[in-house]
């Protein structure tokens, strides 16, 4: 009985201070405009790669050659939440998009970029040349929890390996548990933190040992212009 109440004593401890480390990253965001990322990696066709098992769907990667026919996809519905320019900036820097259809309709996608990738609040991202970095992934409402795009991670992989990549790149902020769950399941492996300060003018961007090992940092481009990668 004791060893049970102990273990409760612990499990309670361990779920107030998550808790309090979610609080305190969310206050350093919004306070301080400070953003701290764990950055995950795994094998391209790794642990994560499954066949999609009895799953009513369809997977296609889209390049930018089959730009008109993704829009027509694209603006079917409203919720898929597509810009027109978001969708041509993206093909027309080499992104690839891995859709998802069900019954002829666009229901899940992820999009992929192999070259430096612009993520929010004016920063861009940037990684090794041996990794395919996702981004913009979105299933809509009554698709979620299908596994959908997970059971086509084969695919995507393949299509990466293709493209020489042997890896895939990620980052996710340390207090989102629900996001870090996912990606562990599916077989990444956290190789170190990175992130930046961005209060009005000021970006000071920073990484640990393992991120910059990777070649991947947070930048602005117009404070970086001919720097390359560091």
């Amino acid at each position: 009985m004791t060893t049970l109440l102990r273990g409760d004593a612990k499990k309670k401890r361990g779920t107030i201070l998550s808790a309090a480390s979610t609080a305190v990253a969310w206050r350093l965001r919004q306070w301080l405009g400070l953003y701290i990322y764990g950055i995950y990696t795994r094998l391209l066709g790794g642990p994560a790669a499954r066949p999609a098992d009895n799953l009513d769907c369809t997977f296609r990667v889209f390049e930018q050659g089959d730009l008109e026919e993704f829009l027509d996809f694209a603006q079917s519905d409203a919720r898929l939440d597509l810009d027109e320019t978001f969708v041509r900036s993206a093909f027309a820097k080499g992104d690839a998009c891995a859709a998802v259809f069900s019954d002829g309709r666009l229901v899940s996608y992820d999009w992929m970029a192999f070259t430096p990738t612009h993520d929010a609040r004016g920063v861009h991202v940037q990684f090794g040349p041996r990794y395919r970095y996702s981004y913009k992934a979105f299933t809509l409402p009554d698709f979620r929890g299908r596994h959908a795009t997970r059971a086509f991670k084969p695919l995507s992989d393949d299509y990466c390996v293709q493209r020489g990549r042997d890896s895939t790149i990620a980052f996710i902020a340390v207090d989102n548990r629900s996001s870090i769950r996912l990606a562990v399941g599916l077989g990444n492996r956290r190789i170190g933190l990175a992130g930046y300060l961005k209060l009005g003018p000021v970006f000071i961007p920073f990484r640990t040992s393992g991120a910059r090992a990777e070649g991947f940092r947070f930048f602005l481009p117009d404070q970086d212009s001919g720097k390359g990668l560091r």
